[in-house]
């Protein structure tokens, strides 16, 4: 036997490749092959976080997206399309979302008449849709719709089944392979067995039971011709037999192990194989890395055995497989790499706690390092949202089961310890389900997936322009104003025009509905614009058909308990209480109540649009303020007037805004524009300022800064601009709903029933060197006796972090 090994290192990672006579063109084969994937088609992944477990009829199920590619932030997709769909596969809400640092976010409101005990939320990128359809996000939401239908979740039939996994993929006669193996009930359970292993006339040669959530693995060596069985019992206490997969005449064994910071892996062959399978090459990789290649020759000898160092690879999925010599691949073994790069440290404390009917608490957030971070915040009564049983979160899905076929029990738990005991156990994953990514046979035969969606850059206005020649359109371009349907928010766009009529222009950012007022470029007469027809259309695509399938065979692993089943409805049946007295008390006095608007509300109500309305914003009536008329600049008025906004002027037309270490970004009539054009506005043209907290969803960038928008009194001339111009209405982005946070310390609210189980809900917290702290007050519901707080997220390394504490 001979062994040939050659050692590099490259960019922090460990190559091992072997260069010996012909298979020297098959490794660098298979290494061009990942290349090219890694550059032309890159995979992302999405995984979801949700406010809490379950929800009730008339709640709003809040989520973060989180979309990755080869271990970092994908900066491939700008847009996320997230879909609320039933058990039929029909949707029932859709939401578009901007991607900002690797996050996007969202909601879906359940009506209060929601009879429906299962949904689904399945995000995914244009991009992904070119690829496997199983690779996009899909997360079973359990929904408390009827009492008796929940509580008695008991009365199906029990089944029970095991399946078998040959290490490698297949068993080859007369060579002692592991054989690993699984439980699972109707729902996806896992349950402990033991059991016989027996021969055709039924004697008995060993015997074998489970170690960890119904896994476990046995050696066996078949002999050819013969086959063998699994004799085993369910819990309910029926006799079943499973039998032994068929060994293969000709072939290889892949046998693979963690030792002190390598894996040793042996290939074996049977004494008799054909000359294909007495030499082979060895190929490993790692988020798309060629991380090990090795050519083994097996003409003298029939095993061969070796080790990979791990010591400096990333974490994550190693796909080993083993080639034969006609570069078939033969054998496969997945292996788990976890040296501790993958998270990065997090930490809260509630350092302000009353956890009594609508107590106020104070929530710090530290982040270590100094890279930037994107982070989502939860926090529930966690007497009304008890998470038992199996769970997810963002290690389990972004490492381990995104890339793996079949359904994974608690994956989350292979993630809550270092020791040795829980390796090991997933290990037993590694070896119970199989890889899903690459077919090795149709990359080697050429075949390549079908690129039909390019990935979005934001939003694109496109359309085609009708009756005029080729010759008519030459250099020409659609002058555009896009608007908000209120009467404020312009930008002015400038539309490049093909010869052929056609027009794109991407990287446009805005949400729900807007008008754009159109004409062509030195066209004072319109007689141009006249002449032709114009049709717009939206960029968005078509949603993908929804495979039955699919949901099919998605478990409901989180369940609410009895105990937590009562606490919810007897909830709900005290808020139907307390609207029908109150509906009924209003009836009786008919008092009609209003609130007299405030000037800056007034103010908002005529000037501000679109994504300009939410957010949590400070705004400053500057007209009625005594204090503008002493101020130099906006900058100047603006100084100390909000906590952690830093301002610094540089003359009369300089300075810089910035909060949490971060640039704010400055508007100008919703238009973005710089701090020369906000210092050189005169005061006294000023109506409005908005002070935006970080984040702010109508930057282009992450808005990690927060915004400053500017409103001035010529504001309402602005319909001028558009008189007599074309208009379309185009469809933006899923307007954002600010969650609502009372106030109980200006506002106790006596009379207003507080029954919200989700307390407190940040999608976007926004990090960095110089923002490493945050506070985050919020006040409990009525009834509350405990709190959870959930954090997740990542940075831009790739690094992620979740951590959970419960506070009583």
């Amino acid at each position: 036997m001979r062994l040939i090994l050659t050692s590099l290192k490259k960019t922090s990672f460990l190559f091992l490749l072997c260069f010996a006579c012909k298979q020297v063109g098959a490794q660098q084969q298979y290494d061009s092959v990942l290349t090219e994937l890694t550059s032309k088609y890159p995979q992302e992944k999405i995984y979801m976080q949700l406010d809490k477990s379950f929800y009730n009829p008339g709640e709003t199920i809040w989520f973060k997206t989180y979309l990755t590619s080869n271990g970092l932030p994908s900066f491939i997709s700008k847009t996320v399309y997230a879909e609320l769909i039933d058990e039929r596969g029909a949707i029932l809400q859709r939401k578009t979302m901007p991607v900002l640092q690797g996050g996007a976010a969202s909601n879906f409101e359940l009506p209060d008449t929601n009879q429906l005990s299962k949904l689904y939320i399945r995000a995914y990128t244009s991009w992904m849709l070119n690829f496997d359809s199983t690779l996009l996000s899909i997360k079973p939401v359990t929904i408390i719709s009827a009492r008796n239908a929940a509580l008695k979740n008991n009365t199906h039939i029990s089944t029970y089944s095991l399946s078998l996994f040959p290490e490698g993929g297949d068993l080859v006669e007369n060579i002692e392979s592991r054989v690993a193996f699984k439980t699972n009930d109707q729902d996806g359970k896992p349950f402990t067995i033991t059991g016989i292993i027996a021969d055709p006339q039924g004697k008995t040669l060993g015997s074998f039971q489970s170690s960890h959530n119904g896994m476990g693995n046995f050696n066996i060596s078949v002999k050819a011709g013969e086959k063998y069985k699994l004799v085993w019992k369910d819990p309910s206490g029926l006799q079943h037999e499973t039998a032994i997969p068929n060994s293969k005449r000709n072939g290889a064994t892949l046998a693979a192990a963690m030792q002190n910071g390598s894996i040793t892996y042996t290939i074996k062959r049977p004494d008799n194989a054909t000359d294909d399978f007495k030499e082979f090459v060895l190929f490993a990789q790692v988020n798309e890395q060629t991380i090990y290649a090795a050519r083994i020759n097996l003409k003298v000898k029939n095993i061969a055995t070796a080790s990979i160092s791990t010591d400096s690879l990333p974490d994550g999925i190693m796909q080993i497989t083993l080639f034969n010599k006609m570069q078939v691949p033969v054998a496969e073994r997945l292996v788990f790499i976890n040296n501790g790069s993958y998270s990065f440290p997090t930490d809260l404390h509630l350092v302000e706690k009353k956890i009594e009917p609508r107590g106020k608490n104070i929530l710090q957030v530290d982040v270590g390092g100094r890279l930037k971070s994107n982070l989502s915040v939860a926090v529930t009564d966690a007497g009304l949202d008890a998470i038992e049983g199996p769970r997810e979160n963002i290690f389990s899905q972004l490492l381990l089961t995104s890339d793996l076929k079949g359904y994974v029990y608690d994956p989350a738990y292979y993630f809550l310890s270092d020791e040795d005991s829980v390796k090991q156990q997933l290990d037993l994953v590694m070896m119970t389900n199989g890889w899903r990514r690459y077919n090795w046979e149709s990359l080697l035969a050429g075949k390549r997936p079908i690129i039909k969606n390019i990935p979005e850059n934001y939003l694109s206005i496109q359309g085609y322009i009708y009756g005029l020649t080729g010759t008519q359109l030459t250099d020409k371009m659609l002058t555009g104003i896009l608007q908000s349907t209120a009467n404020m928010g312009n930008s002015y766009l400038s539309i490049p025009v093909n010869k052929d009529g056609t027009f794109n222009l991407n990287g446009v950012y805005f949400f729900d509905t807007v008008k754009l007022y159109y004409q062509f470029n030195s066209d004072k007469n319109k007689s141009l614009t006249t002449r032709a027809s114009f049709s717009f259309k939206n960029s968005f695509i078509k949603s993908p058909t929804m495979n039955l399938q699919t949901l099919a065979g998605l478990n409901f692993s989180v369940k609410p308990t009895d105990d937590i089943l009562s606490k919810n409805f007897r909830q709900l049946e005290q808020y139907a209480a307390w609207v029908k007295n109150k509906k009924i008390k209003l009836l009786e006095t008919v008092t009609v109540k209003s609130k007299v608007k405030t000037n800056e509300e007034k103010l908002e109500k005529e000037y501000v649009s679109g994504m300009f309305e939410s957010g949590n914003s400070r705004s400053f009536a500057v007209e009625d303020d005594p204090f503008a008329v002493s101020s130099f600049s906006i900058l100047d008025y603006l100084r100390n007037k909000v906590a952690g906004l830093e301002i610094t002027t540089d003359g009369p037309d300089g300075g810089t805004i910035s909060r949490r270490g971060s640039a704010t970004d400055v508007f100008l009539n919703e238009t973005n524009t710089d701090i020369s054009m906000l210092q050189s506005t005169p005061m006294s043209d000023v109506a409005l300022i908005k002070v935006f907290d970080p984040p702010f969803f109508g930057s282009a960038g992450s808005g990690a800064g927060g915004a400053v928008a500017v409103y001035t009194k010529k504001g309402k001339m602005n319909n001028a601009n558009v008189k007599g111009l074309n208009v379309a209405t185009l469809q933006g982005y899923s307007a954002i709903k600010e969650f609502y946070i009372p106030d109980y310390e200006t506002n106790s609210a006596p009379d207003q029933a507080d029954y919200r189980t989700t307390l407190y809900w940040m999608p976007f917290l926004l990090m960095n060197a110089k923002n490493k702290r945050v506070t985050i007050p919020f006040y409990n519901n009525n009834n509350g006796k405990k709190i959870r707080v959930v954090i997740e997220g990542l940075n831009e390394a790739g690094q992620l972090t979740r951590e959970e504490k419960v506070f009583e």
